[in-house]
């Protein structure tokens, strides 16, 4: 190295020293490999940056509209969804297997306990259940009767399955009042709201993660604005079909978009 310094002209800036680095690196593997594949290139990212999920979009956070750099919106997929009546048929087919199905909640049996017999209904738990003197169940099964405190629970998951079907964007809101203040920790639950998941932009972290609370995680766009934030814990954002180097998912109209 200290030849290199001194065929440098008078008065001239001596040449880096990680320049002279790689360049004997890559010397030494040219000789000592044949046709070698030479060194990787030294990471020009400051020291400490931490992976990230993808390559996001630098800035990616002040961006509004929700899917604005796919190419498919999700107002194609409803329109498509609505107007393809084999498309329709297929969705409404599927939303009636799934709000038919008998659902109960039951306590988790325990080892070497023997198992409960199965309710298979949609109500309270019966006695050869033997766990009626559990009121967590009876208060469970009460509130997904009507989850939303308007729809029953057939229509309300029809409601669920028809954004996940389409738009691959489920969205409940848990509040704790008939007016609609959010959920925030240590406040009951007074019902689940599905939200239309067309409105709901995801935001990210610098590894390209949804953000913890209390970062925002989540913005409502109404009017083509920014109107309601919404951390991790106060939204529940649930997408069947997601990817690593996509913000949202890949629904089922969506695909079905590909041969249309």
């Amino acid at each position: 190295m200290a030849f290199f310094r001194k065929a440098s002209p008078a008065g001239g800036k001596a040449i880096d020293q990680g320049i002279l680095a790689r360049a004997g690196r890559a010397l030494a593997d040219q000789l000592n490999y044949w046709f070698g594949p030479n060194q990787p290139q030294q990471p020009s990212a400051p020291e400490g940056t931490q992976p990230r999920t993808f390559d996001y979009p630098v800035g990616y956070n002040i961006n509004i509209q929700p899917r604005s750099l796919e190419p498919i919106s999700f107002d194609q997929m409803r329109s498509l969804a609505d107007s393809f009546d084999l498309v329709r048929l297929c969705i409404e087919t599927r939303k009636d297997q799934v709000s038919r199905m008998p659902w109960a909640f039951r306590l988790k049996s325990q080892p070497g306990v023997p198992k409960r017999a199965a309710n298979i209904g949609n109500n309270a738990i019966s006695g050869q259940d033997n766990e009626e003197q559990d009121p967590r169940l009876t208060q469970l099964t009460n509130f997904f009767s009507y989850p939303d405190r308007e729809h029953t629970w057939q229509q309300w998951v029809r409601l669920l399955l028809e954004d996940l079907l389409v738009l691959d964007a489920p969205v409940l809101v848990p509040i704790v009042s008939q007016e609609g203040e959010l959920w925030s920790p240590g406040k009951a639950l007074y019902a689940l709201e599905v939200i239309d998941g067309s409105t709901i932009t995801r935001k990210i972290d610098a590894m390209g993660r949804t953000p913890a609370p209390p970062a925002i995680a989540y913005q409502q766009i109404l009017k083509g604005l920014p109107a309601v934030d919404f951390t991790s814990e106060q939204l529940i954002y649930r997408p069947r079909n997601v990817r690593a180097h996509k913000f949202f998912g890949f629904s089922p109209v969506y695909v079905a978009n590909s041969f249309c």
